[in-house]
């Protein structure tokens, strides 16, 4: 077992010792060639191999002897390897599943409407005076109006008053089409922001 660790050195309890850089150097390609061999790709293997070593430095882990330390980096190397794959088929299974849709006219078309109505509500807004602008953009943010009076010190009644006025001011200037989807629809709000 590890018995102490003093900067980069690691000592077993077989009286053994290795310097953690040297370790890294004398099996660094190895472990990557390792790594792609699973993931088909250098940058990622190394990436991987990197992420092995920081964990391992990371750990309270102990090891009788050198090879169970490589023991655990190659295990730990496919672990990592594997959880790369298995999130890079689920990003793959995303893409397949919604690719007929994005890729569609209306789904293009969809995307631009969402970013120009967000452009014309946010511009009004931040047109509202200071107090309503900051009632309004909290309770985008899907406060309550309690947490609303408590976040700006003010009376609840307050915050359904500048709510009131504006969506009143808004309603005027955005026309009813606009202003009813921003307010029936909040997230269709919060997803244009991104």
């Amino acid at each position: 077992m590890i018995t102490e660790r003093r900067g980069k050195k690691i000592k077993f309890n077989d009286g053994s010792e290795i310097n953690l850089e040297d370790f890294f150097n004398s099996n660094y390609l190895r472990f990557n060639s390792f790594a792609f061999n699973y993931l088909s790709d250098k940058n990622e293997s190394e990436d991987i191999v990197q992420d092995a070593f920081i964990t391992f430095w990371e750990q309270k882990k102990t090891f009788p002897n050198l090879i169970s330390v490589k023991a655990y980096f190659y295990t730990s190397i496919r672990n990592m390897c594997l959880n790369r794959i298995k999130h890079d088929l689920v990003k793959q299974r995303y893409f397949q599943e919604n690719q007929h849709k994005m890729e569609s006219t209306e789904f293009f078309l969809e995307g631009i409407l969402r970013k120009e109505a967000n452009g014309i509500i946010y511009n009004e807004i931040n047109n509202l005076p200071q107090m309503e602008k900051k009632v309004l953009l909290l309770s985008l943010k899907e406060y309550s109006n309690e947490q609303i009076a408590n976040e700006l010190d003010i009376k609840i009644n307050t915050v359904k008053t500048h709510k009131s006025r504006a969506y009143r001011v808004l309603r005027k200037r955005l026309g009813n089409i606009i202003f009813m989807m921003f307010t029936l629809n909040k997230s269709f709000f919060n997803r244009t922001t991104s």
